[in-house]
């Protein structure tokens, strides 16, 4: 009787796999954030400067970042959490200078909506600094503008894992 009723409750939980067909899948949206800690650096997500970065694991464990390039770098590593399901980033606003930093926080969109630009110097930031827009086309104008290299969420991914990102 034991080993029945064990055999159901596994029957029922699974193994957390592909959804039963028929069964509606519930697509991972962007969370506010709240006192969450940086999966890479340990720091408090939302006392750092935008753009931010969050990931969302098979298994519904979030993962928070204080920079959308510690995000990146983190990806390059396994997770016990298992294959990273959705990924959303900060967009920052075009017509604010890239170089200003502000802990406001910003709207979340996915990782691979948005447009990217590398190589803008920011202080106060840890690590490269990453700069995410609600474009490509965006990001590639802010890029003209201010001496840095525009990226997609693609091309980001595959840059050099040094400090610099590639650039």
């Amino acid at each position: 009787m034991r080993s029945a009723c064990l055999w159901a409750l596994l029957a029922l939980v699974g193994c957390r796999g592909d959804p039963a067909p028929g069964a509606a899948v519930v697509e991972p949206t962007a969370q506010a954030i709240g006192v969450e800690e940086c999966a890479a650096c340990g720091m408090v997500v939302r006392e750092q400067p935008a753009p931010r970065g969050q990931l969302v694991h098979r298994d519904g464990q979030r993962a928070h970042f204080c920079s959308v390039g510690d995000m990146v770098q983190y990806l390059r590593a396994p997770s016990r959490h298992g294959k990273v399901t959705a990924a959303f980033v900060e967009v920052l606003d075009p017509a604010v200078d890239p170089k200003l930093t502000s802990t406001a926080l910003r709207p979340w969109i996915r990782a691979e909506s948005a447009g990217y630009v590398v190589g803008v110097h920011r202080e106060g930031i840890m690590g490269p600094p990453v700069l995410s827009y609600a474009e490509p086309a965006i990001a590639a104008q802010v890029a003209m503008a201010h001496q840095g290299q525009a990226r997609t969420w693609a091309q980001l991914q595959s840059l050099s894992s040094a400090p610099h990102l590639g650039h």
